[in-house]
Formats: structure tokens, C-alpha cells, sequence
């Protein structure tokens, strides 16, 4: 009996939240009247509160986040989805690649100044996480080839000499040994 109560007055709860958030629909600023999914709404305090949630989750959170988006996209070009996977991608490789996100970004229209700014400072910022990975993957890749041409002749010839020095060292060694042992053998014998 308790159970069946707290059961309706729980649903009771959300058919009242989203009761009003469909009245209050027309006043949200947004670009999607559709509650139902959580990416819809696309104005300023949204994304931002979007990205800031997003930074404080798990790495694994966050790609879970990010597929549900990629998802969403495929089924539809909602702004809001759009904009939502914009500054998922900012913190998660999995949100798709940067050029189709930023495409995507391009269709949605801006009427709010300050989601304009908004998304101009963080497509500048794709754009150089974009081209800094192709510079870094390639900077990176060219430095042990270089360290290893001009490195290797110096080290090699060092490494060369010390090598051979402890190669006459040990060669040294041994025969000493042998001598001594050649030694001991002539006294047993005598």
C-alpha cells in the first residue's frame, strides 16, 4: 500500500514538471519546443550549464554523453543537438569529428548575442584543437627520426669506443685468468 503511494505521488511529480515545462515553452529562449529531449533547448545558460556538467564527469561518462548526442543527430538536425555536440566535442573525442561538428554548427541559426560569442569562441577553439593535432601528430612523428640521425653517428661512435675498450678489458681479464690457470696447472703437474 505505502509502495503504490509513493509510486503515484512520484509520477503525480513528473507529469507536473513536465506539465509545466510545456506551458512554459514558449518562454525558454530556445530554438526547440521539445521537452522530451534533454539536448532541445540550444540558448546560452544551457550550453553553459551543458559544459560545465560535462567537465565535472568521467571520462567514460562523458563518451556515454557524447554518443547519446551522435545518436540524436542522426535522427535529426535540432539545433540544440547541434550546438550540444559542439561543446561535448570540446571535452570528448567521441562526439564525432571536428570538421562535421563544426558544419553542423554552421547551419544553426543565432539571434542571442551572447550564444553568437559563445559559439564563435568555441568553434575558433575546434578549429585549433583540429589543425594542433594534425601539427602536433606530425612534429612528433619527425623528431625521433631527426634525434636519431644526428644522435646516432655522435653516440655510436662514443659508444663504439667504450664498447671496445671493455671488449679489451674483458679480453684482458680472460686471458689472465687462463695464464694463471695455465699456472696452476704446471705447478700440479710438477
Amino acid at each position: 500500500m505505502r509502495l503504490q503511494l509513493i509510486r503515484l505521488i512520484s509520477l503525480a511529480s513528473v507529469l507536473l514538471i513536465t506539465g509545466c515545462a510545456q506551458f512554459n515553452s514558449g518562454f525558454g529562449g530556445g530554438f526547440s519546443n521539445n521537452y522530451s529531449d534533454p539536448y532541445a533547448r540550444s540558448d546560452y545558460e544551457e550550453l553553459l550549464t551543458f559544459g560545465d556538467n560535462m567537465a565535472h564527469m568521467s571520462a567514460s561518462s562523458r563518451a556515454d554523453v557524447c554518443r547519446s548526442l551522435v545518436r540524436r543527430q542522426k535522427t535529426s538536425r535540432d539545433p540544440g543537438v547541434q550546438l550540444h555536440l559542439m561543446v561535448g566535442r570540446l571535452l570528448s573525442d567521441s562526439c564525432g569529428s571536428i570538421p562535421k561538428v563544426l558544419r553542423g554548427v554552421e547551419t544553426v541559426p543565432l539571434t542571442d548575442s551572447r550564444l553568437q560569442r559563445f559559439v564563435s569562441i568555441n568553434t575558433e577553439a575546434l578549429k585549433r584543437m583540429g589543425s594542433g593535432s594534425r601539427r602536433s601528430s606530425v612534429s612528433v612523428d619527425s623528431r625521433p627520426k631527426k634525434a636519431q640521425t644526428v644522435y646516432e653517428p655522435s653516440d655510436s661512435k662514443g659508444s663504439r669506443k667504450d664498447e671496445n675498450r671493455l671488449l679489451r678489458e674483458k679480453l684482458e681479464a680472460i686471458r689472465s685468468m687462463e695464464k694463471q690457470m695455465d699456472e696452476s696447472e704446471s705447478l700440479d703437474e710438477n
